[in-house]
């Protein structure tokens, strides 16, 4: 039971907003006070049953202040296997004539939320499935609170909200342990995951037991941590008495000195408990899906750290997922930029999400984020310079694959099109930051003017820099660009599934047709697609294709085709890939000099 949308009316700064959750994993990016904390905030009062709406929520320009109280309403999506166990469940508690107008088994089912107040009387269950029907449960079903008690127990998502308070490890005693205080539900849940199946063991009179009982603990959480914490490999971890009764965590690194938990670093304290309570969520829930809502997490985290936590997100967002808010350009979402949000704020609407954040090549997220030229010094000692976002957000994915895991931090560096790559060269190498690096470029006269640029010419020749041309790969000279790389047919699918993502946006003056793949097309094939989808505009429109919105559509279409496919499919990219690759290896020598 996957979360789909979240409408929020009149919770604190928001009067009235709708968040599409495309993807496992939400990035919430925005300057502070924009509300982005609202939003995440908002969205943990969907755990009806463990959460207390309150008037000081309400938002004080709404009619119904100061008295009323937020409505939250999220739709969920049910795999084929939850729907089941909701019809089962409907079964038992509807009568043969309503259940009759229920699908007994459907593949688009979703449950619709809404909450207004507080306590089963104050919230609302429909269940929808793309107009084939429509009901709502909640006012079918005579015996309610047996029936909320089974769907929020065997069917409703758990819904977690960390607050860097609950991301703590204190020293415990034993009766602390068995005690209910949130203070040290980190510390109860790192002894579960280490294999602690009754904390009453820890009192054992025998000390032997006691002492082997901790040891092995000891070791099967330093075998979790050292698979998931890549930046230190010398940490060991032990579990000891301290101030009396107390058991206390401690930190041992390569300076061969102890430290407790508390004195290491706010990033490491971060990091250390929230892969405890990511663990101990995964290990309690099984395989039902948790939906993790996190405000800045990692804030303190050194880069090659938020690399780690970012590797737990995806992790996590296989078979659940997170939704978080970040300030921290190491922290964003890489591998799909819809799963990137931006939320402003202004005096007369309030928080509101940008629905089209795509304008002007994403920059209102690049420069939020901090990755524009002028906003960063962040570059690598070895860069690949690509003309525009389309070849960023491409490598970024492509490098996930395995083979080129080698490539996946090394730095993309958009010129931000073809004719500042001169200038983009220059500042990077000798005349400048004497840095390395790899130049892709098409294979067309734009990229044969750059070519014979002086500035390009004099930093291209050096030997650690290296030119790469998208013809490299084929064995003609026809001109093409990036998305030639690419199966025609695929592209274009994607290019018409980019299309039709745009109908609500109101891009289009007529309506939207599919362009037909019938034979091959002249390269470049971008020139194709934007003639097509010119003819659906006015003639004094501005509007252009987002080039890396299609490839990101692409990309998607790739990630559902089976392995021996995908190869297939990219069998040109990965072409280009080894290239770089080849490259890579070969000029980092120079780097390390």
């Amino acid at each position: 039971m996957k979360l789909k949308t979240v409408e929020i009316y009149d919770f604190k700064s928001i009067s009235n907003e709708k968040l599409e959750v495309n993807s496992n994993q939400l990035c919430l990016v925005g300057k502070n006070e924009s509300g982005k904390s609202s939003i995440i905030s908002a969205i943990s009062y969907l755990n009806v049953l463990e959460t207390t709406l309150e008037t000081s929520l309400l938002n004080k320009s709404s009619d119904r202040y100061p008295n009323g109280l937020p409505i939250i309403i999220g739709t969920f999506k049910l795999r084929k296997n939850v729907y089941s166990k909701l019809y089962k469940l409907l079964s038992e508690h509807l009568t043969n004539e309503i259940l009759s107008t229920i699908n007994k088994q459907s593949e688009d089912c979703q449950i619709q939320i809404k909450r207004w107040g507080n306590g089963l009387s104050n919230i609302s269950i429909s269940i929808l499935s793309l107009g084939k029907f429509g009901l709502k449960i909640s006012d079918k079903i005579e015996n309610t609170a047996k029936f909320y008690d089974s769907f929020f127990k065997e069917i409703y998502p758990n819904i977690e909200y960390f607050e860097n308070e609950d991301l703590l490890i204190e020293p415990s005693t034993i009766e602390e342990l068995l005690g209910s205080d949130k203070k040290f539900e980190t510390f109860r849940k790192l002894l579960v995951i280490g294999g602690c199946k009754d904390f009453n063991d820890l009192n054992n009179s025998d000390i032997n037991f006691v002492t082997t009982y901790l040891s092995d603990i000891e070791i099967k959480l330093n075998q979790i941590f050292k698979k998931h914490y890549k930046q230190d490999q010398s940490i060991n971890i032990k579990i000891v008495p301290a101030l009396g009764d107390k058991l206390n965590l401690i930190i041992r690194d390569s300076s061969n000195k102890s430290f407790s938990i508390n004195e290491r670093s706010p990033g490491f304290q971060y990091y250390f408990s929230f892969l405890v309570n990511k663990l101990y969520t995964k290990y309690i829930n099984g395989g039902k899906n948790t939906i993790i809502l996190l405000d800045e997490p990692g804030h303190s985290l050194h880069p090659k750290g938020a690399k780690d936590l970012l590797k737990s997100f995806d992790d996590i967002s296989e078979n659940s997922q997170i939704i978080y808010t970040t300030h921290n350009p190491f922290l964003a979402v890489r591998n799909c930029v819809d799963s990137l949000i931006f939320v402003n704020k202004s005096a007369t609407e309030g928080t509101k999400i940008n629905k089209k954040p795509f304008l002007n090549k994403y920059q209102v997220l690049r420069k939020e984020l901090g990755v524009m030229l002028n906003d960063s010094f962040l570059i690598g000692d070895i860069n690949l310079v690509v003309e525009g976002n389309t070849e960023k957000l491409a490598f970024h994915r492509l490098f996930q694959f395995e083979k080129y895991r080698d490539l996946e931090w090394m730095n993309i560096y958009n010129a931000d099109g073809v004719n500042n790559i001169p200038q983009a060269i220059n500042y990077l190498g000798k005349n400048n930051l004497k840095l390395s690096g790899i130049a892709i470029l098409d294979s067309d006269a734009e990229a044969n003017e750059v070519k014979k640029v002086k500035a390009y010419k004099n930093n291209i020749n050096e030997n650690n820099w290296e030119e790469i041309e998208i013809n490299s790969v084929f064995n003609d000279k026809n001109p093409r660009t990036f998305e030639d790389l690419f199966p025609q047919d695929k592209y274009i699918e994607a290019y018409n599934n980019y299309c039709h993502s745009l109908k609500s946006l109101e891009v289009f003056d007529k309506a939207f047709v599919d362009l037909k793949y019938i034979e091959e097309v002249q390269t470049p094939i971008i020139n194709t697609v934007s003639t097509h989808f010119k003819t659906f505009l006015s003639d004094d429109s501005k509007s252009n294709i987002t080039k890396q919105d299609v490839i990101r559509h692409l990309l998607d279409i790739v990630d559902e085709m089976p392995l021996k496919e995908q190869m297939s499919y990219l069998s040109n990219v990965f072409k280009l890939c080894d290239k770089i690759k080849t490259n890579f290896l070969k000029i980092e020598k120079y780097a390390n000099n």
